[in-house]
């Protein structure tokens, strides 16, 4: 059965059931946690900004919490969310913290939801039914693609070999896993592609700039760059151009993440390819979150969603900037809420280009 989270008190259970027959708010402004790996990554910002529209929209206070890229602070924060007794925890299990996340809410019977990075074990299962939901991108298939862009789009050198950088995220995660995977089924697919390098980036813009100056410095035969992420890629263009490259001629570089510089960057011709908009998924989870710690739990054929994400070239900017101003689909989170909408279709949704 799936996972009811805890009531306060009978008296409130009462009124929170009354309340969710009748499409109303709940008696008490529940109070839900998220933390993210790094507020130093525009994409995590992203995230955090579309939950906070959702929190001010659904009337939830949201505390959100940054791990600061270290696997030690993402625990700290998870118990001081336990700590502060919250009603639901929506977190990130980047550095293999999923379980020892969940053994902290399982404690205190509270109910998770795991965003972008994915755990060995399936929501809604006998050893953590308090963990019940996932949603998250299909990141080996983004990877693919990215690869496939990039190596249809790059020249071979004197000896026939197409040869690539790769500026992969942070390491152990299976966000950065998956990409790699995706980019390895490619390179499997095309011979005369060559990878001179790889260097870990951890998904951030000024580490990513530092490593890969150090790998073209060593490999100026580069002419393509697989970068696993939006800030990945932003520290490769600002390193070829400090070597005096122009990106989009010289050097081909693709991402993942749809983040609004890099949406510029494949505007201008500097980016050749993204893909993402799943850092709407903080904003689905939030809306799944809080119908669950509303008495409308998430079904279990509901539990894992696995998102399709928005491929962009130059050639798709114009109608991208049509269909999603400012980066952003229509959304009402109301609308979503099974607690105001009993017929409200799935929180969830991929983002599709219009006719």
């Amino acid at each position: 059965m799936p996972f009811i989270s805890r009531l306060k008190s009978v008296a409130f259970g009462a009124a929170l059931a009354t309340a969710a027959a009748s499409g109303a708010l709940a008696a008490d402004k529940p109070k839900i946690g998220v933390v993210v790996p790094t507020l130093a990554a525009q994409f995590w910002n992203n995230y955090t900004d579309f939950m906070k529209k959702g929190a001010n929209e659904l009337g939830v206070e949201l505390i959100v919490l940054n791990a600061d890229n270290k696997p030690d602070q993402m625990v700290k924060s998870l118990e001081d969310l336990v700590a502060q007794h919250v009603d639901g925890i929506i977190f990130t299990p980047y550095w293999a913290t999923a379980a020892r996340g969940l053994t902290l809410a399982k404690e205190a019977d509270i109910p998770v939801i795991l965003t972008d990075s994915y755990a060995d074990f399936p929501p809604q299962s006998p050893r953590f039914p308090n963990y019940v939901a996932f949603i998250g991108p299909s990141d080996e298939d983004a990877g693919y693609q990215m690869a496939k862009t990039l190596f249809a789009n790059i020249k071979p050198g004197a000896d026939g070999k197409k040869v690539i950088g790769v500026v992969n995220g942070t390491a152990g995660t299976s966000v950065a896993i998956d990409r790699r995977k995706g980019l390895e089924k490619a390179l499997k697919e095309a011979p005369d592609v060559r990878v001179a390098g790889e260097v870990d980036g951890n998904f951030v813009r000024d580490t990513s700039q530092t490593v890969f100056e150090s790998l073209y410095q060593g490999h100026p035969d580069i002419t393509g760059v697989w970068a696993a992420n939006g800030g990945t890629a932003t520290g490769v263009l600002a390193a070829l151009k400090n070597r005096g490259k122009v990106p989009g001629k010289d050097v081909m570089v693709v991402a993942m993440d749809l983040n609004p510089e890099n949406v510029d960057a494949v505007k201008s011709g500097e980016l050749l390819f993204d893909i993402g908009g799943h850092w709407l998924q903080g904003g689905f989870a939030l809306v799944m979150m809080y119908d669950q710690i509303n008495g409308k739990p998430v079904p279990a054929g509901a539990a894992n969603v696995k998102l399709g994400l928005l491929p962009l070239t130059k050639d798709k900017v114009a109608q991208f900037e049509k269909d999603f101003p400012g980066g952003v689909p229509p959304y009402d989170f109301k609308e979503h809420s099974q607690v105001y909408n009993p017929k409200a279709k799935p929180a969830a949704f991929e983002m599709t280009y219009g006719d």
